[in-house]
Order: C-alpha cells, then sequence, then structure tokens
C-alpha cells in the first residue's frame, strides 16, 4: 500500500531553507552493526572549537546547493521514480525497511540522551552510516548518510600529508572521511530520498521491491492479458525490470481503470511507438512477451507511457508524467 504525498517542493525548499537561515547547530550521530546484526546509535563527542563549525556549514552548502536553491528540482514520489536527473522523492510506502529506523523514529530530544561512542569500548569498524541534526531542540532537519569501509582510514596506514614544501608522514589514529552528501532527509514527518541509487542498494530497499513486484504480476494475471505470465515472474530476477514492476501495481491507470483487453490490443497495434513491438496468441486476444523489448514495452504500456498531444496531435513516450487537474 502507498501513502499520499504531504509535501509539494515549495513546501519543501521552505522548511529546510527556514531551518538552515536561522541560527542551528549540528549534531552528529554514529549508527553502529553490531555483531548480531542489529544497529545501535550513539553520540559523536565533537570539539566545538571549529569541527562542529565546519561540519555545520559543510551540510548547509550542501542543503543550498541540493535544494533550497536548486530552482529546477522536482519532488517526486518514490513509487513512481523515473529517470528523471534533478530530482528528489518522497518516501510513499507504507512499509519501512529496518534501515531506516532510526531517522524515521529520530527525535532529538530522546537522541541526546544516548550513550557516547567511546574509543575504549566502541569500534569504528562497527560503523554503519551517520545521523546529522542541523537545527535546534525546537525544530530541525535530520539526515542520514551511509558509511563506506573506503571511507575509514584505520591506523597503520602509511599516509603522506605536505608540510611547506615537503610531504610528510601523518601520525594519528582512525581517521573517518566524511563528505557533504546524504541519502535520506527527514523533514518534519517527511521522508526524503536524496540519492535514490545508494537508498535502493544500501537500504534493503530491493527487498521490498520484489515483493511489490510480486503483487504487480498478480495483478497482471488477474486481467489475463498475457500468453504466458510466467515470462515476467522469470524476469524479477533482474533488478532494473523489477523496480519497473513494482511501480506498475498501484500507478498504472489501464489496471485501475479496468481498461478491456480486446482496447488494450487494438491501441498496441495502431499507436506509434507500440506498432510491432509485440506478437499475439493464435486467437488474436492476449499479448506474447518473448523479447526484451516487448517486455519493456509492455510496461510503458501499463503506465499509460504513450501519449498524444491535444494540440499538434502527435504521440509521444513519456516517462515523467505529472498529473495536471483542471482546477490546476
Amino acid at each position: 500500500m502507498l501513502r499520499g504525498v504531504t509535501m509539494r517542493i515549495e513546501k519543501l525548499k521552505s522548511e529546510v531553507k527556514n531551518i538552515i537561515s536561522d541560527v542551528c547547530s549540528i549534531k552528529l550521530f554514529l549508527i553502529l552493526k553490531n555483531e548480531d546484526k542489529t544497529l545501535s546509535c550513539k553520540i559523536a563527542d565533537l570539539d566545538n572549537k571549529n569541527t562542529d563549525t565546519e561540519l555545520k556549514n559543510m551540510f548547509i552548502d550542501y542543503l543550498k546547493d541540493t535544494i533550497s536553491n536548486n530552482d529546477e528540482l522536482s519532488l517526486c514520489k518514490l513509487s513512481t521514480a523515473d529517470e528523471r536527473t534533478n530530482a528528489v522523492y518522497e518516501y510513499d510506502y507504507e512499509e519501512f525497511p529496518e534501515e531506516i529506523g532510526f531517522i524515521r523514529n529520530f527525535d532529538i530530544n530522546e537522541a541526546i540522551k544516548l550513550e557516547h561512542f567511546l574509543f575504549k569500548e566502541d569500534n569504528l569498524s562497527d560503523l554503519y552510516g551517520y545521523i546529522i541534526y542541523l537545527g535546534t531542540m525546537g525544530k530541525g532537519l535530520v539526515m542520514f548518510k551511509k558509511h563506506y569501509p573506503i571511507s575509514l582510514i584505520k591506523k597503520g596506514s602509511f599516509l603522506l600529508c605536505k608540510s611547506n614544501k615537503r610531504f610528510v608522514k601523518f601520525d594519528g589514529d582512525d581517521i573517518i572521511r566524511i563528505n557533504g552528501t546524504v541519502q535520506l532527509i527527514k523533514v518534519k514527518d517527511t521522508l526524503v530520498v536524496i540519492d535514490i541509487k545508494s537508498f535502493e542498494k544500501n537500504f534493503a530497499f530491493e527487498t521490498l521491491i520484489h515483493q511489490r513486484a510480486e503483487k504487480t504480476i498478480a495483478e497482471i494475471e488477474n486481467i489475463d492479458l498475457l500468453e504466458d505470465i510466467q515470462v515476467l515472474k522469470d524476469s524479477t530476477d533482474d533488478p532494473a525490470y523489477a523496480r519497473k514492476l513494482s511501480k506498475v501495481m498501484d500507478n498504472s491507470p489501464i489496471i485501475k481503470l479496468n481498461i478491456p483487453n480486446e482496447k488494450i490490443i487494438k491501441f498496441t497495434q495502431t499507436t506509434p511507438g507500440l506498432i510491432g513491438k509485440f506478437k499475439y496468441s493464435e486467437d488474436g486476444k492476449k499479448i506474447r512477451l518473448d523479447t526484451k523489448v516487448s517486455k519493456t514495452a509492455f510496461i510503458k504500456l501499463l503506465n499509460d507511457d504513450f501519449l498524444r498531444s491535444e494540440l499538434t496531435e502527435l504521440y509521444y513516450a513519456s516517462v515523467a508524467k505529472d498529473n495536471v487537474s483542471k482546477v490546476e
């Protein structure tokens, strides 16, 4: 099931701008993966002379560039994510992967009561990610950043740094390298995915995608439009195709409006962009999917991606379809 969208792009920009424009502070929390694979959260004690200020400014600049000052930015539903390059996505699924539980339930008033990360007891090798809180105790923005092993430089590595005109060996303990990017933010109660590729790969989201793809196949099987449904079932082994299938169940107007199969078949035989893409059963009443091209075209067909301009009467294959109501 999907939830309704709760925020528009103008509201998202306004909320972010209000937080970073006011006097605010930054708090860094470390998410650790324990031996039993569970996650725990601890406070990172930051030096308040220069470290927290520079860290805060780095993420403020990132938020300005990515969201508040980005005039071309779009805010879409995660369930309808497409190939747009300048977009962020509101999480609109009812189900939540366990990995995003910390940011979803994060409350700064409770978080400041957590234990501090202690170098004698805790290990940076267990680091899974970071929660960055920007704001005040009354209002703020929560960001999640995934930690990658390559970003941890362990003690014992031979590091060179410049000193005057020469390189010298850097002597120190384990080093964490953090840049000013994040994968997920929470504004009030709204979760927004910033980096969708990283999100799908690292937050157990692929499991949810496959579950929804299987439900989509069941819906398609019910309308009895395909000659062999097994072709689609086998296609879910491909993560990219499973993702496309997962979007069909809740977003396909073809399924929602119960368009008759006869009308669908005729549409595929007469619409530019679809003509010649499919073969049919011997009685001509079902679509046969026997190539990668036909499977991709079938997903586009169900998503109603083939549109006709009322002005020019030309046909287009449109991936990014934003509904426009008569009132708007």
